[in-house]
């Protein structure tokens, strides 16, 4: 049982690695050990590029395997778009020069606060609304087994099966933007969320200089697209 924990923790594998530390009848100094360096790591991950968690690009979840052979073909490739920060590939790049990514079956959430602009100039009550919008969407979409990308003034970019597995995917997606709807109106909040599923090529993308994790396709476009109606 403690090698299988250190090597959960090792692979930041922290939902395996929490169960396991919960269920097994460790020695209570090893168990107290594993539970502090479980914390450590909690509070480390947010910081973390997502291209060093768990789960991009594993292919072993049968549930996700059935996802994916349910897929449909993504069609006029040449016209995809990488959206991640700093980064951007020229729609005449032919997907074939990326190894690095996998064609997975995921979606993605794309939400944006609104009915705060004419608050920014009070400082303290847009910072106060904004912290209770982000900790909202983190919350929801953690839940629902999403992770949380790219956060571009307050728009916030997440996906669902494409780092972390997430065999529901379709689902857990619009009931993550739900959620963060019903904690938002009894703040005098206002979101809006765009929602998509369908094919996407995802991965980590960069240079050494910069490496972050990214979705390639139309489905992140209509998620983005959705978002502004």
């Amino acid at each position: 049982a403690a090698e299988w924990i250190a090597h959960c923790l090792s692979r930041f594998d922290l939902d395996s690695a929490e169960t396991a530390i919960t269920t097994s009848p460790l020695p209570p100094p090893l168990h107290d050990a594993f539970s502090s360096i479980l914390r450590n790591l909690h509070s480390y991950k947010p910081f973390l590029p997502q291209s060093c968690l768990p789960g991009y690009t594993s292919s072993d979840d049968e549930a996700v395997d059935e996802l994916q052979s349910e897929g449909s073909n993504v069609q006029d490739e040449n016209e995809d778009q990488v959206n991640c920060s700093n980064r951007s590939l020229s729609a005449a790049e032919p997907l074939a020069r990326l190894p690095m990514l996998e064609r997975k079956r995921m979606s993605y959430t794309v939400s944006n606060l609104v009915g705060t602009h004419g608050h920014v100039e009070d400082t303290g009550m847009y910072i106060e609304q904004f912290e209770g919008y982000i900790t909202a969407v983190v919350d929801a979409v953690r839940t629902h087994k999403g992770v949380v990308g790219v956060v571009v003034g307050d728009h916030v970019h997440a996906s669902f099966n494409a780092v972390k597995r997430c065999a529901g995917h379709a689902k857990s997606s619009v009931e993550a933007m739900v959620a963060v709807r019903d904690a938002l109106v009894c703040q005098c909040i206002g979101v809006v969320s765009g929602v998509s599923s369908g094919d996407a090529h995802c991965g980590p993308l960069g240079s050494r200089e910069l490496m972050t994790f990214c979705a390639i396709g139309k489905t992140v476009v209509a998620a983005s697209a959705m978002e502004r109606f």
